[in-house]
């Protein structure tokens, strides 16, 4: 069996340039880093909350960047997700 294939001429482009790079380094925050790891972790903000003594409105909070993770919280979302601390900061 013998399989041809066209080849198309593709334009190559800086991958700092394509949309889902920028949308991918846009993620890349401390809130969106939380984001990630509680829902790798198959946590929603509640269930997150109630392991670090705090409120579901402070998850989201330092999900959404309007309250900045402290670096003894940071330490904290460290050991529970066994990740660096710096990820959150």
């Amino acid at each position: 069996m013998h399989i041809e294939f066209e080849e198309e001429e593709d334009t190559l482009m800086e991958v700092q340039e394509m949309a889902w790079y920028k949308e991918l380094k846009a993620e890349e925050t401390p809130g969106g880093n939380l984001r990630f790891y509680r829902r790798l972790a198959h946590m929603n903000q509640t269930e997150l909350g109630n392991k670090l003594g705090i409120s579901k409105q402070f998850v989201s909070n330092m999900e959404n960047g309007s309250k900045p993770i402290s670096r003894n919280m940071a330490l904290k979302l460290g050991a529970l997700f066994d990740v660096p601390a710096g990820r959150f900061i």
